[in-house]
């Protein structure tokens, strides 16, 4: 079974549509790796993750997940189905991660996992 190609997985403040062509969008803030906080844990914090896949598959899953890097502890999941309409198109995926709770500040891992295989992370760091 051949590997899905990714190419691109950014974390950003918000993500809009252009004016332009179909499947083209705006990502504000995007490389979001630093929040910063004024006030005392726990901290809610909304932001995108934007996805750029393709796959010789019609079809998988992706999975996210935010990770402690000093625990280990998984704090989030989100699973949805993807549908690829072509072979030779990237498919894309935005997702709003709504009132995430980081329970301290610290060093997250934003995980993308793929038919239960994981792919890549981002570093995100709460200070």
């Amino acid at each position: 079974m051949s590997e899905p190609v990714l190419k691109a997985f950014v974390l950003c403040d918000a993500v809009t549509d252009t004016s332009g062509p179909d499947d083209q969008k705006d990502l504000h803030g995007a490389g979001l790796a630093v929040i910063r906080v004024s006030g005392s844990p726990p901290i809610k914090r909304t932001f995108w993750v934007y996805i750029e896949i393709t796959h010789q598959q019609p079809a998988g899953s992706i999975r996210l997940s935010i990770m402690r890097a000093d625990s280990g502890r998984r704090l989030f999941f989100r699973q949805m189905p993807i549908e690829f309409r072509s072979q030779l198109q990237n498919t894309l995926v935005t997702i709003r991660i709504y009132d995430c709770l980081f329970p301290s500040r610290g060093v997250y891992f934003i995980e993308l996992w793929y038919d239960g295989v994981w792919l890549l992370d981002q570093r995100l760091e709460v200070i």
